[in-house]
């Protein structure tokens, strides 16, 4: 997965503080041969040093911190996608579009209150740094609507559109198990960073919000921080607990390739069929028959008592009384663990790279 500018400058931050460390230990050493001779010059030479030293660190440590994020005008909002005109990504709820240079996920959403975005309530949301969630660019605070970007990498697609594409039902990006487990695994770390680093909720967890890009198959969370501004939707719930249960959903998605809720159309009735994925899974449990339940798209091709144990997991972090919820620290264990056990099974399953048969005699 191609990183952001803060990523790659935090990356880069270990190297160039090393140099400077490097050049630090190389002034020690002439100094010390020098002090016999000169010993006023080589303190203030020493200390000349450290000192240069000490401010490159320093500027290594901010080139790591991220931008903060900006306040736009609508007008370059506007500008940026030809008036708002311009096609929204495939079976995804915002624009794609470029700001200031950067590839940019627009979202709109319906402001809290008229006064909602303000500096320093969008300052708070820079706090907020993590592999698993999407940086905030900027917001825009329009008439009843604000508008938050995110950083959109290189070839990145919503969970929806990844899981399900409306015009071939029977292709999936996520091909393999091993990607689902790690898209689930991404989304659980980056929840449980939000709960219990950051000290705040997401209160818009979905695949519609889960961004999944290419090298890697890995995700972001976006709507990050959301919650300061804009009025929750029909539905959802401000709290941790709802948040555990949208993750629940999640990845009980991730499991089946359901929706959340299916309707369908009985021809004989008339009549309209509500199903969720937590009553599937619940009777796949119950009947044995987990192995049937799994996205059939992954051609049987995944360790069943991983997607025994995670389906527990999606079933008890989507209980109906929120109190039987767990946190989602435990979560995180959880699902992490079943990745490299997945990750094991597909080692252990993969041709070697080495073996080669020969059918004529040497």
């Amino acid at each position: 997965m191609c990183r952001s500018r803060s990523d790659a400058l935090a990356a880069s931050a270990p190297s160039r503080r090393s140099s400077a460390r490097s050049g630090a230990a190389a002034t020690t050493t002439f100094s010390s041969s020098s002090s016999s001779s000169h010993p006023k010059e080589a303190a203030s030479f020493s200390t000349a040093s450290a000192s240069t030293a000490s401010s490159a660190s320093l500027a290594a440590a901010r080139a790591s911190l991220p931008d903060p994020p900006v306040l736009y005008p609508f007008q370059e909002l506007a500008a940026a996608t030809n008036n708002f005109l311009a096609r929204r990504a495939p079976a995804s709820v915002y624009w794609r579009c470029t700001l200031r240079g950067r590839d940019a996920a627009l979202f709109q959403l319906r402001a809290l209150r008229s006064d909602a975005l303000r500096p320093k309530s969008l300052a708070a949301t820079a706090r907020y740094h993590h592999t698993s969630l999407a940086p905030l660019l900027g917001a825009c605070l329009a008439g009843a609507h604000v508008y938050l970007a995110y950083e959109l990498p290189p070839g990145a697609a919503t969970l929806a559109a990844c899981l399900r594409s409306p015009r071939n039902p029977s292709f999936t990006a996520l091909r393999t198990w091993l990607s689902r487990v790690q898209v689930a695994a991404d989304v659980a770390q980056g929840l449980e960073y939000i709960h219990h680093h950051a000290d705040a909720v997401h209160g818009r967890l979905s695949p519609s919000t889960v961004l999944v890009s290419d090298p890697g198959l890995r995700a972001r969370l976006t709507h990050t921080g959301a919650t300061q501004f804009a009025e929750m939707e029909e539905g959802d719930g401000g709290s941790r607990e709802a948040d555990v249960r949208a993750f629940g959903l999640l990845l009980l998605e991730l499991l089946s390739g359901e929706q959340a809720t299916t309707y369908r159309l009985e021809s004989s009735t008339e009549a309209v069929q509500v199903s969720s994925v937590v009553e599937t899974a619940a009777a796949a449990r119950g009947s044995g028959r987990v192995r049937s339940w799994v996205d059939r798209r992954l051609g049987d091709s995944f360790p069943l008592s991983v997607a025994e144990r995670l389906l527990e997991v999606g079933l008890r972090c989507a209980a109906a009384a929120a109190e039987e919820r767990p946190n989602m620290t435990w979560v995180a264990g959880k699902v992490s663990k079943a990745y490299l056990e997945s990750r094991a099974w597909e080692q252990t399953m993969r041709p070697a790279a080495e073996l080669s048969v020969t059918l004529a005699p040497r």
